[in-house]
């Protein structure tokens, strides 16, 4: 099995070795500025509560981006099959 590319990085200066998974040194440290940012704004000095919530804030995000992205996808597949239909409708017309 291929040895996966990891970094090391510090969250809340706790070491973390983490697979970059396609991502740079850029991206990777820039998401953890993010991490670092929203728990800094948690009300508890408990880490591991901090790191939790962290979580699971970043989940809901990204769950409710891939479902609004998947509703949009949805409008513009919708939009594209009616102008289909009303391309071939106007087709058909104009042989008649």
């Amino acid at each position: 099995m291929p040895k996966k590319d990891t970094l090391q990085l510090q969250i809340k200066n706790i070491p973390l070795e983490v697979e970059t998974e396609g991502l740079g040194m850029v991206e990777l440290t820039d998401l953890v500025g993010q991490v670092e940012e929203y728990m800094n704004h948690l009300d508890t000095v408990d880490t591991l509560k901090q790191a939790l919530a962290t979580a699971l804030h970043f989940a809901i995000e990204n769950y409710k981006q891939t479902h609004l992205a998947g509703g949009k996808r949805q409008e513009e597949i919708s939009r594209v099959n009616d102008l289909i239909l009303k391309l071939q409708h106007t087709l058909s017309a104009n042989q008649d």
